[in-house]
């Protein structure tokens, strides 16, 4: 049984995150990244629901900001 939940969750993974690499490339907008995120099958068991998809993001666009700061930082 173990082994088909670890298989679901990463496959879960893997979709919110090529949603939210796609929102950072300004791809989608947050509604959409958001909606999209809320439709995937069995996204709670990620940790993420309807009520914090908005905060993911958030902190998924803060994360990817201090990135860039720091390479460039590193790169003077």
């Amino acid at each position: 049984m173990s082994k088909i939940k670890n298989y679901i969750m990463n496959s879960v993974e893997k979709q919110v995150d090529k949603i939210t690499d796609d929102y950072l490339a300004g791809k989608i907008d947050q509604d959409t990244a958001e909606n999209k995120i809320s439709d995937i099958d069995n996204v709670n068991m990620i940790g993420i629901d309807e009520h914090n998809v908005g905060d993911h993001l958030y902190y998924a666009k803060e994360e990817s900001k201090a990135e860039v700061a720091l390479s460039l930082q590193g790169g003077k």
